[in-house]
């Protein structure tokens, strides 16, 4: 019988098709996991750790290859090798230093970081994969009795077929009249960029509580809060700018497809939502933004709206002029149309992955939790979040030098009374 679970290759899920087409000497879409230990890590046990887990995700041990029509996947047989973490994250992979894996663990005193590159996984299947590592180095090295559960997975259990699974193509509807939705370019403030290699890092660290006080007071969610303060924001940015283009300010969200459907896939199933307001009908209170956010985001996070955006994708692949198209017409295609359909469209983006709970026996030897996206092709910052125990971890990672956007924002936080504790990449 034919494991399902352990093919020698394996087809791009449809939200990955995209992102190899965006690589380039200069760029590569990534994100970054870390989590903080109370020790300094044990680079042995983390080694033998990874190797105790890797076979219980099967889809992260590809490389990226390239087809006469589109990019695949081809298992690796090669062991993975650790990295000494440094003060620059998230550096475009070198794939075949790194052993041709898609991913990379790094260390550095009590810290763990994994950077991904994102047609292998989305935030939650970078969590999972974070947290089941974390939970066997614990196992080893204290020989700790892991209680598991969904984020910290027991590296014995059976690997499931839904987990492998391409769920975009699994969900889509072909029978429903979809078109990709129009949409009108946004603002995006300037400021002095900086040299390729680096990227500017701000975290925030906020007790949730107060936060959740905030919230509570507005009647809203917290990511809620958050893009409403952002959208705050960059309007004042937005009114002192000489140069600005009449555009929209929108914050793209990212949305976790798993929640709507019965899905357990590693691979990327997400969405978005690009939420914003029009200053050309005048400037907002911040009661007026959450309004519009808190609005925007019930009428369009329902399973039938996001359905109808992404099988919408899934038929663009599917079209047989696409699927015929060379390799070397639709790559630089398909990278002119992300830059154009991407970035151009959102101001800023917060991606929120929620609280992050791990077994108790885990949880005593970690310290916090931090999630950290890379540069972005055409704007100029993005932003990102994870609550881990009493906090929510806010990091800004920005390609300009000016800080202005997080100043504004944390200096808002400060002035409803939310304790902030700041930490940047910058000395």
């Amino acid at each position: 019988m034919h494991d399902k679970t352990s093919n020698s290759w394996l087809k791009l899920d449809n939200a990955a098709t995209i992102y190899p087409s965006t690589l380039s000497r200069k760029f590569a879409a990534m994100f970054r996991l870390t989590i903080t230990l109370k020790d300094n890590v044990d680079v042995d046990v983390l080694n033998t750790a990874l190797n105790n887990i890797i076979d219980r995700f099967p889809t992260f041990k590809y490389k990226l290859k390239k087809g006469l029509f589109w990019y695949y996947f081809k298992q690796i047989n090669k062991k993975m090798v650790l990295e000494k973490d440094y003060n620059n994250p998230m550096l475009r992979i070198n794939f075949k230093r790194n052993n041709n894996y898609m991913f990379r663990v790094r260390y550095y005193k009590n810290r763990i970081a994994i950077e991904y590159f994102h047609a292998l996984t989305d935030g939650y299947g970078g969590t999972v994969f974070i947290s089941t590592l974390i939970g066997e180095y614990i196992r080893l090295k204290y020989k700790e009795n892991i209680t598991y559960n969904n984020y910290c997975l027991d590296p014995k259990s059976k690997v499931l077929e839904e987990e492998v699974r391409d769920d975009f193509y699994k969900y889509a509807k072909y029978n429903i009249k979809t078109s990709l939705e129009k949409e009108e370019f946004a603002y995006h403030y300037k400021g002095s960029l900086e040299n390729k290699n680096i990227l500017n890092i701000i975290t925030a660290i906020i007790p949730l509580k107060s936060l959740k006080e905030l919230a509570n007071k507005y009647d809203i969610t917290i990511t809620v809060l958050l893009v409403s303060l952002f959208i705050s924001s960059i309007q004042e940015m937005y009114l002192k700018d000489n140069k600005k283009k009449n555009r929209p300010i929108k914050v793209s969200v990212p949305v976790n497809l798993r929640k709507y459907y019965n899905s357990k896939t590693m691979r990327n199933f997400s969405s978005y939502l690009n939420i914003g307001i029009d200053l050309k009908y005048g400037t907002y209170t911040f009661e007026e933004i959450i309004k519009i956010v808190k609005n925007t985001m019930e009428l369009n996070l329902t399973e039938k709206k996001l359905n109808a955006k992404f099988s919408a994708n899934v038929k663009l692949t599917k079209n047989i002029f696409i699927r015929l198209m060379p390799l070397f017409v639709k790559k630089p295609l398909m990278s002119i149309v992300e830059l154009m359909m991407g970035d151009r469209y959102a101001t800023t983006t917060l991606s929120n992955l929620g609280l992050i709970k791990l077994p108790k026996e885990v949880e005593k030897y970690v310290e916090e939790m931090n999630f950290i996206l890379g540069r972005s092709r055409g704007k100029p910052s993005s932003c990102s979040c994870v609550s881990y125990k009493d906090n929510l971890y806010l990091t800004f990672s920005r390609n300009i030098k000016e800080s202005e956007f997080e100043r504004i924002v944390l200096t808002k936080l400060v002035e409803f009374n939310i304790p902030v504790l700041v930490e940047s990449n910058r000395r």
